[in-house]
């Protein structure tokens, strides 16, 4: 098996057309499209409508047993065959198909003389195998230079005359017995199967196609069209039209396969020597990211201090000693009793004030009657507030766990 050294990509296309005059397709068609490689093959029936249906619909599914393309186990093989062990199981498949072919025919007094074309192409990385038997071909398209080659030999009589010099290639598109084949699937018990074995390049295309194009449309115009887009749709689309346009005889069938570079990779010799050549040149040295424009605040001014443990020390207070609020009542007498009951600001902490003022919660309990107050314990009473530090720096008025 060809390895190009790099991963590629296998894009294709297959499509097919009744064409202008028939009133049904005898071609049959099938993409068999998976990672690491493609599976095309181009059938066309010949022996009558239903017979060349019938024909060409038992070649592809003989050939799809036949490579067990619904076996993924067998894929998995098939990718990691050798190229003769691949050519062997192409060239059985289609002998497959012949028989199935002609039991079909002995069977069935309606499709005697029932046949088909097969051109079968295995494409994995930049090396394809073509297995042919009829006049259906495969051609290449060099991306490079725009030459297109044919792959394939045509199995009719006209070919032969032009392969033996006796008619020249204009003669032969106009021979009346263009399509008559000599070797076809379903004449005889054995077949022999031609294999052809091609290295593809990047860019390259791969064109299989029934005789209803190729009696339209010259290989020429195949190459010129197949190199005009990078989308294989547009290609077969492209071509099967203009093939209808110029009459469309017969049926149109094509399958383009396009090769394209996949994350190439280096051997690790080569990445090794690339990074010997760079490791002289100079680093890369990248900016930093643009700053914004946006002026940023003043700094504020900081006076000097002839003490620097001045600054540190901590902001006074707003207010030390808030006075509470006063406190309305309905009743004269009940508002002149309670403010005789009142203590002083002489007698009582500023901070029992803030506490007794925070809520109406504490101002109910400020106004019970001394024989609903609890007894307080000697050692739980009010530190003296006559002390002029306490008076200062205020009450503690924390239960003993937080002390």
């Amino acid at each position: 098996m060809h390895d190009p050294g790099y991963d590629i990509r296998l894009r294709s296309s297959a499509q097919t057309s009744t064409g202008q005059v028939r009133q049904n397709n005898e071609d049959n068609i099938h993409l068999w499209s998976r990672d690491k490689y493609v599976l095309a093959v181009v059938a066309d029936g010949m022996g009558g409508a239903a017979a060349g249906e019938e024909a060409s619909r038992i070649a592809v599914d003989a050939i799809e047993a036949g490579m067990a393309m619904r076996d993924y186990t067998s894929q998995d093989a098939l990718q990691q065959m050798t190229d003769e062990m691949v050519q062997g199981r192409l060239s059985r498949a289609i002998q497959t198909a012949n028989l199935q072919i002609m039991r079909k025919a002995a069977a069935s007094p309606e499709m005697r003389g029932m046949g088909t074309t097969v051109t079968l192409a295995f494409i994995r990385q930049t090396h394809v195998i073509v297995a042919h038997v009829g006049d259906s071909r495969a051609y290449l398209v060099d991306h490079d230079d725009g030459d297109i080659t044919q792959i394939t030999a045509d199995h009719s009589f006209v070919q032969a005359l032009l392969a033996a010099g006796h008619i020249t290639h204009e003669q032969a598109e106009e021979h009346p017995m263009r399509n008559v084949l000599y070797r076809a699937l379903g004449q005889a018990e054995d077949v022999e199967v031609d294999i052809y074995v091609r290295d593809l390049h990047i860019g390259d295309r791969l064109v299989l196609c029934s005789d209803g194009l190729t009696r339209h449309v010259h290989p020429e115009e195949i190459a010129e069209f197949a190199l005009a887009y990078d989308n294989p749709d547009t290609v077969s689309q492209k071509l099967i039209a203009l093939a209808n346009e110029r009459g469309g005889e017969d049926n149109v069938s094509v399958i383009v396969i396009l090769v394209e570079p996949k994350l190439p990779t280096l051997p690790p010799e080569k990445e090794a020597a690339l990074a010997d050549e760079h490791d002289d040149e100079k680093t890369l040295v990248l900016k930093d990211r643009q700053r914004g424009t946006k002026p940023l605040p003043p700094m504020p001014d900081i006076p000097e201090t002839a003490d620097p443990d001045e600054s540190l020390a901590p902001p006074k207070a707003i207010s030390e000693n808030p006075a509470p609020p006063q406190v309305a009542y309905d009743d004269p007498l009940r508002q002149e009793k309670m403010d005789a009951e009142r203590p002083s600001d002489d007698d009582q902490p500023a901070a029992y004030d803030d506490l007794a003022a925070d809520d109406t919660l504490d101002r109910a309990i400020m106004t019970r009657p001394e024989d609903l107050l609890p007894d307080v314990p000697p050692e739980s009473k009010v530190a003296d507030t006559s002390d002029a530090d306490a008076k200062a720096e205020g009450i503690d008025l924390r239960i003993p766990d937080q002390q």
